[in-house]
């Protein structure tokens, strides 16, 4: 990948991620495209061995778990019970979309920062 690609992979993700954390529902096909294209990216800056902390951490970076569900503690279990499973579907959906939103946020500023650090090389 040659650095104008890599520039315009950067300007790609920034305009994705932007799309995502805007949109008012989560759109799956806009996440995995989304999660497959930054794994290209990381790759790419792994490969270039950028100095050290951007490298440790994008080499640490692991992908979006696409199948993400969270964790419900015993007092959620019983609030469930309660409430006939309506509960849990809330509960999972937003802690879902938190996480989601959570992720693609944090990868916008990490490929932002790495972007500024090749400017400035």
């Amino acid at each position: 990948m040659t650095i104008d690609e890599l520039y315009k992979a950067f300007n790609d993700i920034e305009f994705q991620a932007t799309r995502i954390l805007k949109a008012k529902n989560l759109d799956r096909d806009h996440l995995s495209r989304f999660n497959e294209r930054t794994e290209e990216i990381r790759r790419q800056l792994v490969s270039m061995r950028l100095q050290g902390a951007i490298h440790d951490t994008m080499n640490d970076l692991k992908k979006i778990d696409e199948e993400y569900l969270p964790r419900l503690s015993f007092g959620r279990k019983v609030l469930n019970i309660l409430l006939f499973g309506q509960h849990k579907k809330r509960f999972q959906s937003k802690g879902q979309l938190r996480y989601f939103m959570e992720e693609v946020s944090k990868r916008k500023q990490l490929f932002a920062y790495a972007k500024g650090e090749l400017n400035e090389d």
